[in-house]
């Protein structure tokens, strides 16, 4: 039988060095599809949609909704902004450590993925007729 080993995600050295660009690679490359999805759909919300407003109970609820998923976009952006120089500290071996970047990485990503559902949701909801 093969020996098991305990897998330490957080170390970052020359064995797992690879293994982590490749995850930065894939994790930037989510990222970017997420941004287009969230893109899409608030160009679908604003331009297809009700108009958003203040003046209406539903526009006041695709208000949020936009803001919401500006904000998802935004969370985007910095994880796809952050990527690069977290993959350059890691292929120059100046990252011992992905705790910080694991940790940062999975805030952002959640952040944006709540607010996008939120934001679909509150759209959904003021989308439909009263």
């Amino acid at each position: 039988m093969s020996e098991v080993r305990a897998l330490d995600l957080s170390r970052i050295d020359d064995e797992t060095r690879p293994c982590v660009l490749e995850w930065l690679r894939d994790r930037s490359a989510f990222h970017s599809w997420f941004s287009s999805l969230v893109t899409g759909s608030f160009v679908v919300i604003t331009v297809f949609g009700s108009k958003p407003g203040f003046s209406t109970p539903d526009g006041v609820v695709l208000a949020i909704a936009v803001a919401l998923l500006l904000l998802s976009l935004l969370a985007n952006l910095v994880a796809v902004w952050s990527i690069p120089s977290w993959k350059f500290r890691v292929a120059t071996g100046a990252l011992k450590s992905g705790t910080t970047m694991r940790r940062e990485l999975a805030i952002t990503a959640w952040f944006g993925v709540v607010c996008f559902v939120g934001g679909l949701t509150l759209g959904f909801i003021g989308g439909t007729p009263g």
